[in-house]
């Protein structure tokens, strides 16, 4: 796990802002090539000025070429370091619109059976991805120029001293990779324990409401304690190792520059070397130190960044709900034909539906009906595509649900679910979502053809008014309303009513019933509710039993 060529899949997203990146990575050289100088000239002042001449119109001069070449690699550094941010922001944008897509189009066998703060945890992995990356390609470029410069001019200031510094960096660069393997052990289970706190953190939120309902705070912090010492234990032993890590490289730096004083102090009582020139080879083999510290280091960074990669590519090679499907409903849905259909969930032992068989045709209003836990959400979800049987066929116009396109199916459906959601916005912006074509009179039209101006009125703003999420701020009533107004307006073949009027007030019902009374909407109409009263306009009647053990 977490090997190099995981990269390789990251390809088209670095090939889409080349020039960007080409951009970014030419400042960052330049910027390294103009600050060279700087350490040769610092020992020149030493020896010529300081110690030498005492001349000041000297030390201005060779102060003033240093604070050019800083003031160019300060301008210089920060374009690079802007192109860079940019490039993150792109490619991480990138990253999350792609996993976003999977995610919306991956299956419901195993979107229902995945926590979601775990999803969201490989959403939020793209940005730390692209910074590692990002980071590890300027570290890479910039101390591979500082190291090859600065060794060049070793050479030509004493090529015994360099070549004394050049013995060292093996032994170095040793010392860091030792203690940088150590580090990497963790990395995979502290990103799996993060994940999982995420999913944790997640559900206690989302689920905030029946926590305080049930006096589930006890249960809900005791589980959320347990992962987040686990997480912790992990994350303390990392700290640990990375202590040591810090300490060892502090102690082969300081093991280096004692040699190199050494050598370095012995050439100049013997004449053959100066403090200039020490004070010069100092600040260049510190370059080289600092280098290979930061080379070292790139191979954990990258191990967690081809970790990350793989984790999100197990995600985005996965098949999506449509692989395989390449059936489209071009036509009218004229008929839906259920021929012996069985179906059961994952990790389910018994069958929610059972040897199921009716045929449902244009033109019909369908009641399904039956006790609590019968499986009649559960048929919508078939009858939507959420969903495949595991036995038997759902076929629309004769094609069958295992062969139609998802997308396709659901451009033919309007579905108006027990539990509503409704996104952050406001009510027009709910009624017109997804439907990009439609406009504002057209939604104000429907409402008064549905007798329904008044009702809507009567909401703080109207149409205007403000939702919060998760339905926050409107009452279940009106959100089923804005769900029921929505799903005409699609004018789509099949209309799916789940309980419409179950949890509703009397004025709601009353509404959706004279609405589905007076339409003279010529699909399938398809019902479920407990309640028969008021629906006179039904013309057929499924019933569905509870499956046998």
């Amino acid at each position: 796990m977490g090997e190099l060529r995981s990269l390789i899949k990251l390809k088209p997203f670095l090939k889409k802002h080349k020039v960007l990146l080409f951009l970014a990575l030419m400042g960052i050289i330049l910027s390294s090539i103009i600050s060279i100088p700087a350490p040769y000239i610092i020992g020149k002042i030493m020896d010529k000025v300081l110690i030498g001449s005492k001349n000041f119109y000297e030390l201005y001069f060779y102060i003033g070429i240093i604070a050019i070449l800083y003031i160019l690699k300060y301008i210089i550094s920060i374009a690079a370091n802007y192109l860079t941010s940019k490039f993150n922001n792109y490619m991480s944008n990138d990253l999350r619109l792609v996993l976003m897509d999977k995610i919306i189009n991956l299956p419901m066998n195993y979107l229902g059976n995945v926590e979601k703060g775990y999803l969201q945890g490989r959403i939020s992995e793209c940005n730390s991805i692209t910074n590692i990356l990002s980071g590890n390609s300027v570290s890479i470029l910039l101390n591979m120029t500082n190291a090859i410069l600065s060794v060049s001019t070793m050479f030509l200031i004493n090529y015994k001293l360099a070549i004394v510094a050049i013995i060292l960096v093996p032994f170095f660069f040793m010392v860091v990779k030792i203690s940088n393997n150590e580090l990497t052990k963790n990395t995979k289970q502290m990103l799996e324990s993060s994940a999982i706190l995420n999913a944790e953190c997640f559900e206690i939120i989302n689920g905030v409401e029946d926590i305080k309902i049930l006096n589930g705070k006890e249960y809900s912090l005791l589980t959320f304690k347990k992962k987040l010492n686990q997480f912790i234990k992990i994350n303390l032993n990392q700290n640990k190792t990375m202590l040591l890590l810090t300490q060892n490289i502090i102690g082969a730096n300081d093991f280096g520059t004692l040699i190199i004083l050494f050598i370095a102090g012995i050439l100049i009582i013997k004449g053959q070397f100066t403090v200039g020139l020490y004070t010069t080879f100092s600040l260049y083999s510190s370059k080289i130190f600092t280098s290979t510290q930061l080379l070292a280091n790139i191979g954990p960074s990258l191990k967690e960044a081809c970790l990350s990669i793989e984790r999100l590519y197990e995600l985005i090679d996965m098949n999506d709900e449509n692989k395989g499907k390449d059936q489209y409903l071009n036509e009218k849905i004229q008929s839906i034909k259920l021929e012996n259909v069985n179906f059961k969930y994952k990790n389910s032992i018994k069958n929610v539906l059972d040897s199921l068989n009716f045929e449902i045709n244009k033109g019909e209003k369908v009641l399904i009906s039956g006790e609590n836990g019968t499986g009649k959400s559960t048929l919508i979800k078939l009858l939507s595509g959420l969903y495949e049987p595991i036995q038997g066929k759902v076929l629309y116009n004769n094609l069958d649900l295992a062969t139609i396109n998802k997308e396709s199916l659901r451009n033919h459906i309007s579905i108006v679910s027990q539990n509503i959601f409704l996104f952050k916005g406001t009510v027009l912006d709910n009624i017109l979502y997804g439907q990009n074509e439609k406009k504002r009179d057209e939604v104000e039209k429907l409402i008064n053809e549905l007798n329904m101006g008044d009702y809507i009125n009567r909401l703080p703003n109207g149409l205007d008014s403000e939702i919060i999420q998760n339905n926050n701020g409107i009452s279940g009533g009106q959100a089923q309303v804005i769900a029921f107004i929505r799903a005409i307006l699609l004018n789509k073949d099949i209309i799916i009513l789940d309980e419409p009027i179950s949890n509703v007030d009397a004025e709601t019902r009353n509404i959706i019933l004279n609405v589905l009374k007076e339409s003279n909407f010529d699909g399938i109409l398809i019902m479920i509710s407990h309640f028969t009263e008021g629906m006179e306009f039904i013309n057929k009647i499924v019933n569905i039993k509870k499956t046998a053990m």
